[in-house]
């Protein structure tokens, strides 16, 4: 995220500190325009303001409680364009920035403000960009070091670079098996002392908790329902949302390079298994640079998701053999990640048809009431959104049932007295769960299930009011229907219901 040092280096004159402050190394959220008095109630901290200053009298009382105010809610800086109202910065106003601690700015005539808010929007555009080419770099980084000699010391050695601080491979009873840098071997130590919060959880849970001013995260490993041993890492905290990812994914290679250990040689089964992790959790280059390395071939250019849940303890090991065997052409492509009692399954759409006929069966016979999701067709890129879907449906899937996505569930649609037409078939849903930029979905079926409560919808998804507003409005876009509408509210919930996803 551009800070507002960067934004300044990069606006130059028109952009100019006006207060007798250093300019604050601090992120910046957003860029906000207002002339209000008040702004704070539509403002989330950390922007950059901006105003005329319309509102302004030129008193200093008015003055320091607008700046306090503003300070208080953690606002990055104010910015006064000049022109409009005020030709000058107000001396009350300087005074009072500097007083609460508010970095001031100046935006001389005629410098549009429509040129900061652009400037903001490239720099965090720039920055996304090199952060997804770092991370996919990591990922390659991590998958090469797994397929190279010594893996092991080479996956947390490559891990340890890559979150700037210190990984560690555990055995499951604590021993330090592996640790880069060597000198963090005493934090390692200490973190294994501290597996005994996870014993009193599950063995195969995962636990967070400072370490020496590090944020230390502690991941098992695990091979068919068996714990093999764990994953730590530390690093100054925060820990980023990216150098989570790259712990599961060095995890899932770890977990890898136990089985290859155990029996000696790669296990197809869990060679594939780690192929299928890094596609379900969105980083496709990664799985096909996996999948080549492993020789396992190509990837499917699209697949579809099933998700067989409450099986029971070992019984996904049972149903992947009857998965396999439906499908023995292509054995080596049915990607496949096993659980303790749930399996995920990415299939070719045409093989399908096959697989949902033994699962039927097996499910029948041994696990009547596990609970089965398949997904629409989807491209390797869509796997993770559509896996969020899959999830969904399967929590609010009675035991015992199968459901299609792409199929009406007749047994709702119908239930209005239309003799089983499908009155939601109407609403197509396609563009909201296909649309990649944010989740529609899930703000579709909070708003309707809060009835348009703008606030208990928004709580409901942990976002802001404002925040999802704009979702519902890019919604409304992408179905070219207006969800205000009675009709077209009622017709949408149906067919998110009918589809499983709500």
């Amino acid at each position: 995220m551009p800070t507002l040092v960067a934004l300044c280096r990069a606006l130059g004159p028109d952009l100019a500190t006006a207060a007798d402050l250093p300019v604050p190394d601090v992120e910046v959220s957003g860029v906000h325009v207002s002339e209000l008095t008040d702004p704070t109630p539509y403002l989330q901290g950390r922007e950059l303001l901006l105003t005329t200053g319309m509102g302004l009298t030129g008193h200093a009382t008015q003055a320091r409680a607008y700046a306090a105010r503003l300070a208080r809610h953690g606002v990055a800086g104010l910015g006064l364009g000049l022109g409009p109202i005020h030709d000058e910065v107000p001396a009350t106003l300087r005074r009072a920035c500097e007083a609460a601690g508010l970095a001031l700015f100046v935006v001389p005539a005629p410098t549009p403000f429509l040129m900061v808010a652009r400037t903001y929007w490239e720099l965090l555009a720039r920055a996304g960009n090199e952060e997804l080419s770092a991370a996919l770099g990591a990922h390659r980084d991590l998958v090469r070091a797994a397929a190279g000699p010594g893996p092991v010391p080479a996956v947390v050695r490559t891990l340890a670079s890559a979150v700037e601080g210190w990984a560690a491979h555990l055995a499951p009873d604590g021993q330090v098996l592996e640790v880069w840098p060597r000198s963090s071997r005493a934090s390692a130590r200490q973190a294994a002392q501290e597996m005994s919060r996870l014993h009193n959880a599950g063995p195969h849970s995962s636990a967070t908790f400072p370490i020496d001013g590090d944020d230390v995260v502690l991941q098992p490993l695990s091979s068919r329902g068996r714990l093999t041993g764990y994953v730590v890492t530390g690093c100054p905290g925060p820990m980023r949302a990216q150098d989570q990812q790259l712990v599961l994914a060095a995890c899932s290679l770890l977990a890898l390079q136990s089985e290859q250990s155990r029996r000696g040689t790669a296990g197809p089964r869990s060679s594939i298994a780690c192929v299928a992790r890094l596609v379900t959790t969105g980083y496709v280059d990664a799985a096909r640079s996996l999948s080549a390395d492993l020789g396992l071939g190509a990837l499917p250019s699209a697949v579809r998701i099933l998700a067989v849940a409450g099986l029971g303890e070992g019984q996904p090991n049972i149903l992947q053999d009857i998965v396999e065997q439906a499908v023995p052409r292509r054995r080596s492509q049915v990607l496949c990640i096993g659980m303790s009692e749930d399996l995920w399954v990415l299939l070719r759409d045409n093989d399908v048809a096959a697989v949902l006929k033994a699962v039927r069966q097996f499910a029948g016979a041994t696990a009547p009431g596990a609970r089965s999701v398949v997904s629409a067709p989807t491209a390797l890129a869509g796997v993770v959104r559509h896996t969020a879907l899959v999830q969904q449906a399967l929590s609010v899937l009675p035991p015992g049932a199968l459901r299609d996505l792409t199929v009406p569930d007749h047994g709702i649609a119908g239930s209005d007295g239309n003799n089983g037409k499908d009155p939601a078939g109407l609403v197509d849903l396609g563009p909201l769960v296909d649309y990649p930029r944010a989740d529609l979905v899930r703000a579709v079926v909070a708003y309707l299930r809060h009835r348009g409560r703008w606030e208990d919808a928004a709580r409901d998804l942990g976002v802001h009011r404002n925040t999802l507003r704009h979702r519902i409005g890019t919604a409304s876009l992408v179905l070219g229907a207006d969800l205000n509408d009675p009709d077209v509210a009622s017709r949408l919930w149906l067919a998110l219901r009918a589809g499983g996803l709500a």
